[in-house]
Order: C-alpha cells, then structure tokens, then sequence
C-alpha cells in the first residue's frame, strides 16, 4: 500500500503538473492572440507573398508544410490548402506527400500492415491530411510514399505508382513532377522536410558508394480506389546511410537557388526541381555527398 508520505508527494507532483500546463496553456494562448493581432494574415496575403516569390498560376507545386497555431494566418489547415489550391489554379497541380506513418519505411513495411488509399491517415501533418479529404484530390497507390495531387493533371500524376519497385523512382509521381518542371514550397517547415531527394538519389543511385535501399523486397497488400485488394512489391530506403538535407540546402543557398520569404509569423523557401538535381548531381560529381556516416547529430532527411 501507498504511504501517507507517498501519496502527499504524488499529489503533490500531480498538483504541480496541472499548473504548469494551466500556465504553459494560456502563455501559448497569450502569444497567439499577440501574434494574430499584430501578425495576422489571411488567404489573399499569403498567395500575394507566394507569388513575389516564383509562383506562378500554370505550376506543379509539392508543398511540405506545418500549420502552427502561432503562425498569424487566419484560418483552419483546410483554409491553407484552399489558398494554395488556388494558387496554382486550374492550369497548374497541388501536391503532398502523405506518408502514413513514423520512422523508417524499411520497420513500417515489416509491420505488414495494409494500405488503404481511401482510408489510412497521413501521418505528415493536419495540413496534408486535410488536403487528402479534399473532394478532387487523388492519392497514388504506394504503402510508403503515397502522394496527393489536385489540378489538371492529378490523375497522370498518381497513376501506376504501385507497378514500381522503387517509391519515389521511375514512374512514380516524384519523376512525373520532375518531368513536368515542379517547384518545392516549404511552408514553416525545415528543408529536411525534402521527399524529393529520395528521388534524386535514385536517379543517381549507380554513381553513389553506397546501397540507396536494402536488400529485402517486400511484399505488402494495398486496397484502391475501388475497395479491391491488390499486391504490391517495394523496396524500402537504406535506414542505416543518414541523409543531411543540410549540405544540399546549404550548396543550394551559396549558389542563389532558394527563394525565401515570410508573411506574418510563417517562413518559407521556394526551390525548383530541376535546381535540386543539378545540385545534387554537382555534389555527387565533386564527392561532397549530402550524407554522413558518421551521425554527428544532424538532422536527417524525413522519411
């Protein structure tokens, strides 16, 4: 049985817990209100920034992004895909990766766990997921790296990305944006946030001293559009070679290829597709690898 002693010190912790998220709960109350008055920004303000930066109405853009509560725009996470669904209009096409889950494909996979296009949630922020629920939006039928897509061609975009072995290589929606000359939005998020380097590293696989993915081909079931079940087979990334989106963001910004702005509280960054390759491949042609054996504490990219 608890003692009194106990018990007064359990209480005691549990009464000091509740205080502090009561005072932590209306400091960020506090600050979102200050922000929201003197930072605030709505829809239209945001697409007029996004413009001054690069884009245009006719792009394929793929945004990575984080809906913070005290980022001063004025609206729900449907708001922001709203806004930037209108910003690329009905000649151009919205894409986000909805990655469903947390860690390392290669573990997710082992999980066996089914894929369901229609019903299983992106685990890559309330951003994408309301984006996924968006009538018109399609989802490509991958267990790993499925990707959204609304616009003219959403449905050439997302077509097919089962029949390949490699998530995000030959004839998956990553080399299809590239075709089309795709720009990369990073909306209050780090460039580590980068999915489209998984895409270069394949493109490049053969010149890198490394395996790109491992060596187990997994074998996974997938429901579609339809509610058929379907066989799907891929590889998962190499967990074990650390991916430092740093050095490419940093080789990218000496050579004056990132386009940044801000609009109240938020930040962002524009880069193009074509930039990132011819970036990449430069750094693999002179041995400057965006990786690092060793971890020493940098930040990987997302899977």
């Amino acid at each position: 049985m608890m003692n009194l002693a106990t018990l007064r010190s359990t209480l005691s912790r549990w009464v000091g817990d509740r205080q502090r998220r009561a005072v932590k709960s209306k400091v960020s109350e506090a600050k979102k209100r200050l922000v929201s008055a003197l930072l605030g920004y709505d829809a239209a303000a945001l697409k007029s920034r996004l413009r001054a930066i690069g884009i245009s109405e006719s792009d394929t853009l793929l945004v990575h992004s984080n809906f913070k509560p005290d980022s001063g725009f004025q609206g729900t996470p449907l708001d922001l895909v709203n806004a930037l669904a209108d910003l690329v209009g009905q000649k151009g096409n919205l894409l986000m990766v909805s990655i469903p889950f947390r860690g390392a494909a290669y573990d997710y996979l082992a999980q066996g766990k089914t894929f369901h296009v229609r019903k299983t949630l992106s685990m890559m922020g309330l951003v994408t997921e309301m984006f996924r629920r968006k009538e018109g939006t399609q989802r490509s039928l991958h267990p790993t790296h499925p990707v959204l897509a609304y616009g003219k061609n959403a449905e050439w975009l997302v077509a097919d990305h089962e029949r390949g072995l490699y998530p995000c290589g030959p004839g998956s929606p990553f080399e299809k944006f590239y075709r089309l000359k795709g720009k990369i939005l990073f909306y209050d998020v780090s460039f580590a946030s980068i999915t489209f380097f998984h895409y270069v590293e394949d493109l490049l696989k053969e010149r890198l001293p490394f395996p790109v993915y491992s060596e187990r081909l997994f074998t996974v079931t997938a429901v579609d559009v339809n509610g058929e079940s379907r066989v799907i087979q891929t590889y998962a990334f190499n967990k074990d070679v650390p991916r430092l989106a740093e050095k490419l963001e940093a080789k990218m910004a000496r050579q004056g290829k990132i386009r940044r702005g801000r609009v109240g509280n938020s930040r962002f960054c524009l880069v193009t597709s074509e930039d990132v390759v011819a970036c990449f491949s430069e750094m693999v042609d002179t041995g400057d690898l965006p990786y690092e054996l060793a971890m020493s504490g940098r930040r990987q990219v997302d899977e």
